[in-house]
């Protein structure tokens, strides 16, 4: 995808159609929200969802504050349906060795990869992982996660003085704001780049395989929840795309997939 920072978005709103909190330019086949701030705060998106603009200020405010959409979100839910198209899955997963580490949020996949790692596992994929052919694939060369106290301990992950004072700060505000924050660090994490077949599929850290194909799908849909996507329902209402369509192929893709891993398990 082509993205880029401006100062600010020109849209033709002359020709501009409405569609919800959005503009959609039909010429350009661009969808654009603005939020109604004396400075630009916009996001746009055009030629087929290939190109993204976005404004300093956007990028820097509160979601709330401009117009409860997350770009970092939106991107990478753009990507999963670009990737669909290719016959492939985006999973918000982690992948060590020949196990895929799947779950909810606070489900405890970071502990459980890195609990593989410490053991002398290979790190595959972290956070985010493309799958097909029933291989798992690295999203990203480096990938961000969060690290809370005791995973860093008991996985062994060491902590510069910086991170520890971050950390001791990050634990005063969540239990200060527990339903805002939690007391976790963020690090960039450097992914093997390496391909694996996987074997086995669990959940978070209990350890318990995932073997039903619609659970999986659950879980898929938990973190890319592109059906529900206020943005991506208004390009669609307004561009034709078929998101439907993109789901069933990615249900398909999903089942496919667990099948793979599991030939026996034909729930």
């Amino acid at each position: 995808m082509e993205y880029s920072v401006v100062e600010k978005i020109h849209i033709n709103r002359a020709r501009a159609k409405k569609i919800g909190a959005f503009l959609y330019d039909p010429k350009i086949d661009g969808l654009y929200l603005e939020s109604p701030w004396p400075f630009p705060v916009q996001i746009g998106m055009t030629n087929r969802l290939s190109k993204c603009e976005v404004t300093p200020m956007f990028l820097r405010l509160p979601f709330i504050m401009k117009g409860w959409l997350n770009q970092d979100i939106l991107l990478r839910m753009v990507d999963l349906l670009r990737l669909v198209g290719e016959g492939k899955i985006l999973m918000h997963g982690s992948c060590v060795g020949d196990t895929l580490i799947v779950g909810l949020p606070n489900a405890g996949k970071t502990y459980q990869t890195y609990r593989m790692v410490s053991s002398g596992g290979k790190l595959i994929s972290e956070e985010y992982t493309v799958l097909y052919d029933g291989k798992a694939h690295p999203y990203s060369d480096v990938m961000r996660t969060c690290f809370s106290a005791r995973t860093m301990k008991d996985c062994g992950i060491d902590m510069t003085l910086w991170e520890k004072i971050w950390l001791f700060f990050a634990t005063i505000r969540a239990k200060l704001f527990p339903f805002m924050y939690e007391a976790v660090i963020w690090k960039e994490i450097k992914a093997s780049g390496e391909e694996s077949k996987i074997k086995r599929i669990i959940y978070g850290s209990t350890g318990q395989e995932v073997k039903d194909w619609k659970h999986f799908a659950i879980l898929c849909e938990n973190e890319f929840p592109f059906m529900s996507s206020e943005f991506l329902q208004a390009y669609a209402l307004a561009s034709g795309l078929d998101l439907i369509a993109i789901q069933n192929k990615q249900r398909e893709l999903i089942r496919r997939f667990v099948l793979h891993v599991y030939p026996d398990h034909r729930k």
